[in-house]
């Protein structure tokens, strides 16, 4: 069967061009596969096109607003997947753009379509009194309890992604003064962050309690059958103590959906209390431009600045006797730990 220019350079963009140019991640190509499946599932139901005979003609302005009412309507997207469908489209057009004339009047349609208006809404994120809570929760007194409260307070305190705690090996931990934690971020980029002493102290414990000390290539952190922690497990860890925080404490955690991502936003929103620069918080994330963490300048500054001056340090100090309601980070059983 022979096929299109379109297919043959759609092909090439997706073996060549997104995995070896652009060294995108196989999330990455997955998400674009995933809109063009979309439109090639509405041109063959609705246009009686199957995808072989798709060619650059076939984009027209009429065409594109059929795709986006039934991604609506029929699909029940939201403005915001809509719109990340489109994106994948118009990237693939202005690659093609560039290599073939007739896809030029097909970018050009698809880059002037209006774009559907994602609406700002709250995102959830977690308030310096609420984490303090949520790290008091895991039962240290068992092996799963350790492991959560190493793994909920690294989430935090590196304001890493879910998969990008999941892929953390052994040897992505360097630690000194300070400890510095390398994540595998989207796009195959890496960042080195610097975390808090005390969350130093808990990564050595676990390293040395789970025999993981020297094996570099390990997984950081396994699941309960000694597997490669996923993203699934992160976001059940997750919920399982946001429904306990929210049995213990009613009038917190007010948030319907939290995720494990929103130990990412309570970061940035906290770094934002404290004063840190918008261009720092921007690194920090691994956002690819400024205008992704602007979302975060929207947050009104608060009397918590002060206690997150050192960054975020949520242990008091050893010449002061806790209180119930400023129970110190670091537990008794790794007190000692040096």
């Amino acid at each position: 069967m022979k096929q299109t220019l379109f297919m043959r350079q759609l092909a090439d963009y997706f073996e060549i061009h997104l995995p070896q140019t652009r060294h995108c991640s196989s999330n990455t190509v997955s998400s674009y596969a995933d809109a063009f499946a979309l439109l090639f599932q509405f041109l063959q139901e609705k246009k009686g096109l199957p995808h072989y005979r798709v060619n650059y003609k076939d984009f027209t302005p009429a065409m594109l607003d059929d795709f986006l009412l039934w991604l609506t309507r029929e699909r029940h997207c939201s403005a915001a997947s809509q719109k990340q469908r489109l994106s994948a489209i118009t990237s693939f057009l202005k690659y093609a753009s560039r290599r073939e004339m007739s896809a030029l009047s097909a970018y050009n349609c698809v880059a002037a379509a209006e774009r559907p208006r994602v609406p700002h809404t709250a995102f959830p994120y977690f308030t310096v009194e609420e984490i303090r809570i949520l790290l008091r929760l895991p039962d240290t007194n068992k092996k799963t309890g350790r492991r959560d409260l190493v793994l909920l307070s690294l989430l935090y305190d590196s304001a890493a992604r879910a998969q990008e705690l999941c892929d953390l090996c052994v040897w992505d931990v360097k630690f000194g003064s300070p400890t510095k934690v390398k994540l595998h971020g989207k796009g195959s980029k890496t960042r080195e962050i610097p975390i808090a002493d005390d969350v130093a102290k808990l990564l050595r414990y676990h390293l040395k309690q789970n025999n993981l000390e020297g094996k570099r290539d390990q997984p950081l952190f396994s699941s309960q059958t000694n597997k490669k922690m996923t993203t699934a497990c992160i976001r059940n860890l997750t919920q399982k103590y946001v429904e306990k925080a929210k049995m213990a404490h009613p009038k917190l955690f007010q948030h319907p959906k939290y995720s494990p991502h929103s130990f990412r936003h309570s970061k940035a929103v906290h770094m934002v209390e404290a004063g840190t620069q918008l261009i720092y918080i921007r690194n920090f994330l691994g956002h690819a431009t400024i205008q992704s963490t602007e979302i975060y300048a929207r947050v009104g500054q608060s009397a918590v600045a002060k206690a997150l001056s050192g960054r975020g340090n949520l242990q008091t100090a050893s010449n002061e006797k806790p209180s119930p309601k400023d129970v110190p980070l670091l537990p008794n059983f790794i007190s000692s730990v040096r």
